[in-house]
Parts: structure tokens; sequence; C-alpha cells
């Protein structure tokens, strides 16, 4: 389906235009994005909820605008600045003196004026050539004075013979100008709002309106693009029936045009009606006043714009924007590689809608992308700025998409925010009047916050009721999210990259004049977060993260930097997998200490060949050694720095970031490689390509340990050197992918200092991150719970460590370490060479279960149940899409003695359904009631002495009752739907 028919799609995923209204519908799965092109060409916001009648006209809601005295509206035109009131309506007055040496007022030898003729001719001039450039015709063809004054003659006559109906015929590149006829408001047709009256010559009126609607309706299947220029009525008259109207028609040997609606050719008046081009504004208003998909900055809206450019030429940053055009495509369009997106298996999938703005004078253009995503409640937005003037420009500010909301009682946004080791907690605040920013100049998405937020309307959002709007950048690097709550009490939100560390220097020559952002996936809930968060989990897996990681379960791993950290060898190696294979972990990890002469953070990086002293084997000997034990082999690698104790940085100083004349910051005891040129780019590639093919390796951890500073590069000119941020991560991008499509059977986990780069744009390249370094059980919780947000927990690097933990210095049991790990990748960080038999039954029956509950983590739905944010426990729980399996997990952040708990209500379980409720590894520890003293109990002590059996319906509305003993227990429990009981009560109800 492509989104063209309006019944095909009046309760279906798509989009759809509505000509008479100018009113673009965007329709998910379960909401609606509405927008409308105003008389002044500026695209305004309609409407963002849950699906509406598409019988209604919902413009009504433009009438919620109230200007003020000291909003601009209106505008004198170039013309009428230089005095030229026939061409009122001309745009580029320097570019019609080029091309047609056009006489201004003649004047006698003294220099005064003596009459108007020039101007006639002037007017004459300029009709000529707009009639011309409409068809087609001849630009350069003769204008002396006699034929001017031939023209102005053919005008006259046919004005004085003609009636004085005018043609309304859809001009997409220039503004309307209304003119009253005897049947009501209609504009002046003509690129430059001239009236066109019908000659004698020329076709019936019927014929040139069927005409016009052709061409709108053939913008809409695709047969000719909407964003190019119309032919004039006057020129459609005169071409007659004789042969084809227009080559972006599609004609059959008949002559007949065909009609997308019907399926088939026939005559003009089956097609669509054509744009209407009247006035619909009731007034006019200035743009401050209105809500906008996108907007310059100069102009009269004062908000925070969507760009900002600067014009080589004079300096000016005046870039005022129309509409121009639209397009409608099946399928999603292609991201400009290598940047990453969310993508399709089919073009059925998803509807684009690609609408151009235009600045006329400059020949600026922004397409804005939207694409509607059919199977998911999202729409994925980006903005491509395309220089077809004359000049280089410079782009200093572009967002990704603009979101004007109507005024509310309050708004909420909530955000990700926190530190190293304390990622992503959940923080929500009321906006108040001005500006509020969420953003990172670090050169990574970064620790302290997250490309993501959430704005909820009148209420702080709840998880399962009222509405959110989310906002999810697909971008790794510096990104910036505002929100700005206006004088009227509306709210605007611009999310993209980060303008303080942005200048492109676009240029006018093909190849380098366009610049794509980073694409935003936007969701609407009005079932509160939860459900927000259910919607972008299921798009992450299955159309974000690589198709061959799609509900892949991967195995076990053991990580050998709690273990040894910079003390590996091969034989320490060895002795860890040897250790671990028997507790039946799948995977070892060789991390940081493998290369170069690397003792400690002081040297080695960028010399990514293996220390002769610590591995004579080489990878190659230390993976065989390891596959021999019966387990799987990967590596630690951190591409993107530099060691000053390096051959690497001996070789090629100029290769990091950094300004020459200056001194250079140093983090972890690192530089940054400079990932903006190509050479360093191909050297690692090279390097890490050699590298996964001398071995048999499994897995790569990809990190990256520092921030950027002193972002020069040494390879591009100064215009440039604003675009080296960008470049850089691009370059990243550019390594990365090459890498994981060059071995696809390779498992990538990335990482940033832990979960200093936690975002979608990594999402694209590895299934899954690392969450934080901070690997206590406690601290988990509420990491992995505020990731949950928007990350789904099939993507959370999640490991049992050792203890007391080497973060926290906190000890917690294995079992709640265990749950909390369940919740994301699984695996152990911890040195097995101290495993007592007891441990490794442990650690196998914990792998066991695992196991059973993974399929529901990696592919069920995820609820949150208590908050660790609002509450001192936290739950959360999985359930099967089918509702027939769930695990529900607990955990005791801060216990109050003798405070009891409030019964956890489970959510999205199947009301009807009868479930058996079984709780797993029950805890050891009972209190005495008589002596208040803590006892063992080797048996298990359950919650509920016996399995449950309960249907969802109870479950969810009285709740499951909990009880902890101490800070970090737990608890965990399965759910499994008895079909066949639950037939059996349901026939006993229906008998009842």
């Amino acid at each position: 389906m492509n989104g063209h028919s309006k019944a095909a799609f009046a309760n279906a995923p798509g989009v759809t235009y509505d000509g008479q209204l100018r009113v673009f519908r965007l329709r998910c799965k379960d909401s609606l994005y509405a927008f409308r092109v105003d008389d002044a060409r500026n695209l305004e916001h309609l409407y963002w909820g849950p699906p509406l009648p598409t019988g209604d006209d919902i413009t009504y809601l433009i009438r919620s605008h109230v200007p003020t005295p000291f909003d601009p509206r209106g505008t004198i035109s170039i013309a009428k600045i230089l005095g030229l009131e026939e061409l009122d309506t001309i745009d580029n007055v320097e570019d019609l003196s080029e091309k047609w040496k056009v006489f201004t007022k003649q004047k006698n030898a003294d220099g005064v004026e003596v009459g108007k003729r020039g101007r006639r001719l002037e007017n004459a001039s300029w009709r000529l050539w707009s009639r011309e450039r409409s068809r087609g015709g001849d630009l350069n063809r003769d204008l002396s004075e006699a034929t001017l004054e031939r023209t102005l003659n053919e005008l006259s006559e046919s004005a004085s013979a003609s009636q004085s109906e005018e043609v309304s015929v859809h001009f997409p590149d220039r503004p309307v100008t209304p003119h009253a006829t005897a049947n009501g408001p209609t504009r002046s047709a003509g690129p430059m709002g001239l009236g066109m009256r019908r000659a004698k010559a020329s076709a019936s009126m019927a014929d040139v309106s069927a005409v016009a609607q052709a061409h709108v309706q053939g913008a809409r299947s695709g047969i000719f693009s909407p964003l190019e220029h119309h032919r004039s009525s006057h020129d459609m008259g005169m071409a007659g029936k004789s042969g084809p109207v227009s080559p972006r028609l599609k004609y059959n040997a008949a002559g007949q045009v065909y009609s997308p609606v019907a399926g088939s050719f026939g005559d003009l008046s089956m097609v669509e009606q054509a744009t209407n081009w009247g006035a619909l504004d009731p007034e006019i208003l200035g743009k401050n006043t209105k809500l906008l998909e996108f907007s310059d900055a100069c102009t009269g809206d004062y908000r925070d714009a969507s760009f900002k450019v600067v014009f080589s030429k004079d300096g000016s940053s005046v870039c005022p924007i129309q509409y121009k055009g639209y397009k409608i495509k099946e399928g999603k369009v292609l991201m400009p590689s290598p940047m990453p997106a969310m993508y399709t298996d089919s073009v059925e999938e998803a509807t684009t809608l690609i609408v151009e703005m235009e600045d006329i004078l400059s020949g600026l253009r922004f397409n804005l992308h939207y694409t509607v995503m059919h199977d998911y409640d999202i729409i994925t937005r980006r903005t491509v700025i395309v220089n077809n003037g004359s000049h280089p420009v410079n782009l200093e500010h572009l967002v990704s998409g603009t979101f004007d909301f109507d005024a509310e009682t309050n708004y909420y946004m909530t955000e990700l925010a926190g530190g190293w080791a304390r990622e992503r907690a959940v923080v929500t605040q009321k906006l108040e009047y001005g500006v509020t920013v969420v953003k990172s100049a670090r050169g990574a998405s970064s620790h302290q916050f997250n490309p993501f937020i959430v704005v909820s309307p009148n209420e702080e959002p709840a998880e399962d009721h009222g509405e959110v709007f989310g906002f999810a950048l697909v971008y790794s690097g510096n990104f910036n999210a505002v929100t700005e709550i206006t004088e009227f009490g509306r709210l605007r939100v611009n999310i993209g990259l980060n303008p303080e560390s942005f200048n492109w220097h676009l240029d006018n020559q093909k190849g380098n004049n366009t610049f794509s952002t980073p694409e935003v996936i936007m969701t609407y809930s009005n079932e509160g977060l939860g459900k927000m968060s259910r919607i972008l989990h299921r798009a992450i897996r299955e159309r974000l993260i690589p198709r061959n990681s799609r509900y892949k379960i991967p195995p076990v791993l053991i990580n050998t930097w709690e273990a040894a950290y910079f003390n590996v060898s091969h034989e320490i190696v060895v002795e860890i997998a040897q250790a671990a294979v028997k507790a039946d972990i799948e995977l070892l990890v060789l991390d940081d200490g493998w290369f170069g002469v690397r003792q400690n953070t002081l040297s080695g990086l960028g010399d990514w060949y293996p220390n002769p002293d610590k591995f004579p084997f080489g990878i190659d000997g230390v993976a065989r050694a390891v596959n021999e034990i019966g387990m799987k082999f990967g590596i630690w690698i951190e591409p993107e720095m530099v060691s000053l104790e390096s051959d690497l940085y001996r070789a090629h100083r100029d290769w990091c970031l950094c300004v020459p004349t200056r001194s250079r910051t140093t983090g972890r005891n690192q530089l940054v490689l400079d990932f903006s040129r190509k050479v360093v780019r191909e050297h690692i590639y090279d390097l890490l390509h050699s590298l996964l093919s001398s071995a048999n390796i499994e897995y790569v951890k990809w990190d990256m340990n520092r921030h950027l500073t002193e972002v020069f590069s040494q390879e591009w000119h100064a215009e440039r050197q604003g675009e080296i941020a960008h470049r850089f991560i691009l370059g990243v991008y550019e390594v990365l992918g090459r890498l994981t499509e060059a071995f696809p059977k390779v498992l990538f986990e990335t990482c940033s200092g832990g979960g200093g780069r936690f975002d979608c744009g990594m999402l694209y390249f590895s299934p899954q991150i690392w969450t934080s370094d901070n690997t206590d059980a406690l601290s988990r919780v509420s990491i992995q719970y505020g990731t949950s947000l928007v990350y789904p927990a099939s993507t959370m690097g999640a490991h049992i460590s050792t203890v007391p933990n080497h973060q926290t210095l906190r000890t917690t049991p294995m079992k709640t370490r265990a749950v909390v790990a369940m919740s994301g990748t699984f695996g152990y960080e911890l040195d097995p060479r101290e495993f007592s038999e007891d441990d490794i039954s442990e650690v196998q029956r914990y792998i066991e279960l695992q196991k059973r509950i993974a399929p529901l983590v990696y592919k069920g739905d995820m609820y949150r149940l208590w908050s660790p944010f609002k509450s001192d426990s936290a739950a959360w729980m999985f359930v099967s899409r089918d509702k027939k399996h769930a695990a529900v997990m607990a955990v005791s952040i801060r216990r109050v003695v003798g405070r009891l708990l409030p019964r956890l209500k489970l959510r999205g379980l199947d009301p009807d359904t009868v479930y058996h409720v079984e709780e797993l590894c029950p805890g050891t520890v009972v209190r005495n009631a008589d002596t208040g003293a803590m006892d063992h109990a080797p048996t298990g002590v359950y919650q509920y002495g016996a399995p449950l059996t309960m249907t969802g319906r109870t479950m969810q509305n009285a709740g499951l009752p909990v009880k902890f003993l101490f800070d970090a227990d737990s608890v965990l429990f399965e759910l499994k739907a008895d079909v066949l009981m639950s037939q059996a009560r349901a026939m006993a109800e229906i008998t009842i």
C-alpha cells in the first residue's frame, strides 16, 4: 500500500493528503499525526493523538490561535520595496534582471522619469518569461520593444474579450494572492499570482480544471513529481486534446490519462480534485502565533528555530521558507551511509512522506522526511538540506524534527540523566516558561544525558495511563533536545544535533551540497510510559538492531576484567576458561591488557596485535585453547583511542584530534584518534580486520573510555572544522559498519566507560551495549529500570559480579544478582578460579534458570510494576506475546523493618486465563518470630508455601503479596497458562 487512496487508508496505517483542505494525515497503528499547509505556505501542525474519523475537518483547530500586537504578521515584497507593484510577487529581482535585461522606469537625459512605458514593458517581459518557463518554452526568446508592445496589445485584447472568471491552478513554488469573483474567493493563477484569464483560443474551464486535478493526482500516485513546476492553464488550453498535455502525466494510446484512484485509464474528469489554493486561513497571523512543523529564524517566529544558516555572500541569516510540494513513497527512503536508522524488510511495511520547503531567493531546499512504520505506533523524522543556490552556505543548526504542542494546564518532561556508574536515572520536571535543554557536547551521547526525552501534558507521566510523547534520536554523538514553553503556554520540542559544536560548510556543487540530520523516532501512547516503552522495545528489536541478531539469545559469557584486570596471559586465560566451563559458562571474553606493551592505562592503545610475552602463541593460540576446553572466545578492543606510549602515536602524532600548536588534553592517559580522516579509518579497519581474521573470535566488545576534547583535524580546512565532531561519529559508524558486515557471525557489544554511549545509533550496529561499569545488583536495578524506558532488556549488557562489589563494596545475595542479570543479556564478571563446588552448582542452577527465562526477556513485552525512583522496592515482569507465559521479578532496595509492602499488581496478563504461579529459586533465610534472629532454611523459604493457581484478572486487580526480609532480598515468579483449566472455568461461568 502506498498511502494514496483515502478510502483504503481510512483505518489503516499510511499517509493521505486532502488537497481541498491542504491537510496531511499520517496514520499509525493506533495514532494519528496531522498538519496542513496554510495560506502563507507554512506547515502548520494540527494534531497528534488517537485516531480521528477521516470525515472530520480538523482544520478548525487552528482557531485556537490568539495573536498579540507584538507578533509580526504580513510582509512587504521586494517588488514593493523597489516600487515595482506590477511584479508584486517576484522573489528574485536580481535573477530576473540578469535573464531578461528588464528596463526600469525611463528617464530623460537629465535623469528625470518621463513616463510609465518602461514599467509596462517590464510587466510584459515578466509575463512572457513566466509563461515560457511554465510550459518549458524558450527562455532566451526575443525581447525587443516591438515584441513586448505586441504582447501588451494581445493581453489587452484578450482581457477585453474574455469573461471575468479566473482559473485556479496549483503552482506549488509561489505564494498565492486571493481575488474575489462572482462565485466567491479564488486565487490568481500562475507562478507569480498573475490572473490567467480564459482567452478565446483556450480550452473550456472544465478541461483546464481537470488537467490541474490530474497533476495533483499524478503527484500522489508517483506518476510525476509534484516538486516540479506545473504548466499554466493558458498553455494547457492552447495545447488542445490532440496530444499529451504534460509529459508528467501517464497516457495510453487513446490519449486517456491514468487515474490511480480508479486504477485504470479514462477521461481527465475522473482524476481527483486539485489542491485548493484559495484562501483558507480565517485571518492573517504571524509565525510566532502558530504551531509549526518546521520554522526558520529571523522572520517572526521567536521560538527556538529548526535551523540556522549563514550565507557566505553577505553574512545574513534570514532564510524564510515556504512549502513547495510533496512526495509520497512506498517503503522507507534509505538514510545516507553510514548513518544508522530504522529499516524495513519490505516496502509494504512503511510509507514515507517527503515535504519540500524552499527559500526561493537563495535556492536552499529542506526536505522533511516522515516515515510511518505500519506495524508500530512510530513515525521517524529527519531533515535533508540541499543547496541549489549559487554560493556556499554555512549550516550552523538543523534539527531532525520540530514538534509544537498546543497549550495545556502544564507540561512535564522526563529525561534519563546521571553520570559514570549511575547512568539513566528517571528524572521528571515540570516545564516552566522558557527553555529547558538536555544535551551532550562530549562527542558521545554520554553518561550524563541520553538522546531521549518524554513529554507529558497536564500531569507527571504514569506507567499505565495518560498521554505521553516519546522522542529517541538515532545518534551517538553531540545531541540537543530543547523544550520551550512560550508566553501562550504552548510547547515546542526540537531534537537533533547539538549546534554548539556544529557548523557544516554546504557547497553549491552537486555531491557536496546536501546534508542529512540523524533520524528521530517519535511515538505516542495514551496508556502511559509502559505502552510507549513496549512500542519502542519491539521496534528496536525488530527494525533497528542487526537483522541477524533479531531475537537471538547470546551465550552466557564471562569477562576477564574483574578476574585479572591487566594481568592477563595465555596461561591465566586458559585457567579462567577451565574453571568457567565447569559451571556451564559458554563464552570467555579476553578484556583489556592483551595487546601492545599494555601493562596499565599508560600504553598500548592503537597497537592492535598481541603482546608476545603474554601471548606467545598469538590470539589464534589462546582462542584455540579456549575452544578446545569447550568455550567460545571473544575479545575487547578500543579502536577510537591511542596511547602516547604506542607505536601508532610515535609514527603518526598528527592522527589524533588536536590543535597542533596547543597542548593536548588526555583522559585515562589516552588521546582520541581522528576518525574524520580516511587514512586513520583505513588503518584501524585493516588492523581489526586482520585481528578478527586471525582466529576464531565470536564476540567483540568495542569500548570508548574517554570523551572528545580539542576537536580539531589537521586534515580539513578551516571552514570545515565545525564538521569534525559529526564526521568523527560518521567515521566510527563507517568502521563499525564495515566490520559487522565483514564478520556477520561475530557478536558485537559496544561500550563507553560502561553506559556512556547507550543509544539507538549504536544499537543499529550492535544488538547489545554494556549498560554500566557498575555491576552492583542494587545499583543496576535503577540503571536498568531507567534504561528500559526506551531500550529493551535484551540490549542491556548485565552480569553477575563478585561480592563485595568492586564499585560499591556492597554484598548482595547471588540470587538477587542473578535476578537482575537475567533481566539483561546475562553473564559473569568475577574470577571462577575461586569457585567452590557449591558455587559451581549454584552458578549452574542460575544458568539453567536463565535459559528458561531468556525467551521472555528477548521476545516478550516488559511491564514495569514498582519504580525504584519512587519506592524502596522495584518490580517488573516479562509477558510472552501470546500471554501464556510470564516471569515476575521484584527486588528490595531498602527495607524498613516492620513495614509491609503493597500487593504487587501484575499487568499484561489475559484476564480470563488461569495461570500456575511458581516461585523460582526461593530464599533460604527466615526470621525467628520469637527472637528476631535470622535462621537458615536449606529447603527454601517460599512466599506462599505452595504454588498458586489464579486468573490473570485476580492477579492484576488484587495483586500478589510479597514479603522481603532484608535489603537486597528478591523474588522471582514464573507464570504458565493452563489452557484446559481456563476453558473449564469459562464454561462454568457461562453455566452459572
